[in-house]
């Protein structure tokens, strides 16, 4: 995958557009109304992303129809999408399938998957977590075939091929699969999120492509990725929450002032800001470091996934409480954040499994 090359103010035109684009296609209203379809993807939001925009290939180089960009490009994507909580795979096809394709190293694949995904004609998710007491294989059968099954799968029910990470007999590898495959069963979950669908997978003998060779040094490349992008999608649903509260506060008026007066609101919001300030600091370090440091990598997806998942929640949770008793309710929106804020804060590892990480990379003893 390419480093970021774009300037700050180059990102900062990207993010207007962006904005300008979700403010268009995913208004709260579009939210809900895909909610409510059970569809799982707003249809016109993912091919005006992918196609016009071009988001789902920016991390995929030009040669396979992509944007050739590096992560810092898109973690600005990824705040746009989930302060607008667009209901669209991005965070699966767009960050992690690239990803796991092209750290496993495999030429052929590169060319035979990577401009699928660049141009949103196909959506691929990745299957990372196995299902309770299972470890799920592939076997070499004159041909790979995978067994086992895969929990909390992010947007299963919608791809058209799926990445699985399996034991091996000689160790771990990746594994490509039809979503339609005979033996392969998706069972859809009841996730908190609404706003984004997962599954649970069941592999019995299902026939799978082989990507690259040994992948457990890939394995921790992805997931640390995956850190930085959740981190990025937390902070931009904190900034937006900030911006909901600071606004309720300055107009809903109480004993004869607008309630921001009062101490109380006034500190929450303050601090709200600190928190939003500190996770971007965090977001757009990891995100522009330099891939082929797979040391500082690692480092920087443990620090800014243990402070955002720290502190997105607090300002999700000071939301509601800044908005009394209507935060509460179905139709303010504050709950939509919640949920996807809660999913994000466990996806790849919450605040204290980070933390442990991280004092045992670092040495760092009681």
């Amino acid at each position: 995958m390419n480093s970021s090359t774009t300037s700050a103010s180059e990102r900062a035109d990207f993010r207007a557009s962006l904005r300008d684009f979700f403010t268009d296609t995913s208004p709260e209203t579009r939210v809900r109304e895909v909610i409510a379809s059970d569809s799982g993807i707003d249809e016109a939001a993912w091919r005006g992303l992918a196609t016009d925009l071009g988001v789902a290939g920016l991390l995929i180089p030009e040669e396979f129809g992509g944007q050739g960009m590096g992560m810092g490009e898109m973690a600005v994507a990824l705040e746009e999408a989930s302060r607008a909580l667009a209901v669209v795979p991005l965070l699966a096809s767009g960050v992690l399938a690239p990803i796991a394709i092209q750290l496993a190293g495999d030429a052929a694949v590169n060319v035979e998957v990577l401009p699928a995904i660049a141009d949103g004609s196909e959506i691929i998710t990745v299957a990372l977590i196995d299902g309770a007491g299972v470890n799920t294989v592939a076997r070499d059968e004159n041909g790979w075939s995978v067994y086992g099954s895969k929990t909390a799968v992010l947007n299963a029910r919608i791809a058209n091929r799926i990445l699985v990470v399996a034991t091996t007999p000689s160790g771990t590898g990746l594994f490509l699969v039809d979503a339609k495959a005979s033996g392969l069963v998706i069972t859809p979950q009841q996730s908190l999120d609404l706003t984004r669908p997962t599954a649970l997978v069941t592999f019995e003998g299902v026939a799978a492509t082989r990507i690259g060779g040994e992948y457990s040094d890939a394995l921790k490349a992805l997931n640390a990725y995956g850190r930085i992008a959740v981190s990025a999608e937390l902070l931009g649903m904190s900034e937006k929450l900030m911006e909901v509260s600071v606004e309720y506060a300055k107009t809903r008026v109480q004993f004869g002032k607008p309630i921001g007066a009062f101490q109380a609101i006034k500190h929450r919001c303050s601090e709200m800001f600190a928190h939003v300030e500190s996770m971007r600091a965090a977001v757009e370090t990891s995100s522009l470091v330099d891939p082929a440091d797979g040391a500082s990598l690692h480092e920087q997806s443990l620090v800014v996934k243990a402070y955002c998942a720290r502190f997105a929640p607090w300002v999700a949770e000071a939301t509601i409480q800044v908005h009394g008793g209507i935060g509460f309710t179905w139709e303010h929106c504050a709950h939509l954040y919640l949920r996807r804020v809660k999913t994000d804060e466990i996806l790849f590892g919450d605040a204290l499994s980070c933390r442990n990480q991280l004092q045992q990379l670092l040495g760092l003893t009681a």
